[in-house]
């Protein structure tokens, strides 16, 4: 009797672990992807394009206006801060944006534009990490990666204006 009952005990766990494994499996859960559903990062061509701020709820302030991240198949970045235009070379690996020295135009913008400014080169500068999510980018960075900032895809022809802080 003792028997019978462990068969059934460890039968029905098994049933159950095979029963969640299904259900993660057509839920979407399985494969590279890591607990939040994102993937890694791990050719440049994977961020080719445009894509806008939509959260900067964790980033050192609010953004004002659109800042935008464009990355180019050959190795190249660009980014609209409101203010100036930041340029330059970039890679990835295991995850994470190496940037090259990064230059920008020099016009005078009002303080809070050029702080903005000083945060997104920053960031780049930094190297941070890359996390991809279907169409949304986040990038962490800072000491224990304590900012980070989502993006979503600009899809082509799109006209969309991005909610300001």
């Amino acid at each position: 009797m003792r028997d019978a009952r462990t068969f059934l005990v460890v039968g029905g766990v098994v049933a159950l672990v095979a029963a969640g494994a299904l259900a993660t499996t057509l839920a979407g859960g399985a494969g590279d992807d890591t607990a939040n559903g994102s993937v890694p990062v791990d050719d440049l061509r994977q961020l080719t394009g445009a894509w806008l701020v939509i959260n900067d709820v964790a980033a050192p302030a609010g953004t004002l206006g659109t800042v935008r991240l464009d990355f180019t198949d050959d190795g190249r970045v660009s980014a609209q801060t409101g203010c100036n235009g930041v340029h330059g070379q970039v890679s990835v690996r295991d995850s994470v944006l190496l940037t090259g020295p990064l230059i920008s135009t020099r016009m005078a913008c009002e303080p809070a534009l050029m702080e903005q400014e000083r945060w997104v080169t920053e960031m780049l500068a930094s190297n941070p990490r890359l996390e991809l999510s279907g169409p949304y980018l986040y990038l962490h960075w800072g000491r224990g990666e304590q900012w980070w900032l989502g993006l979503e895809a600009e899809s082509e022809g799109s006209t969309a204006t991005v909610p300001t802080s």
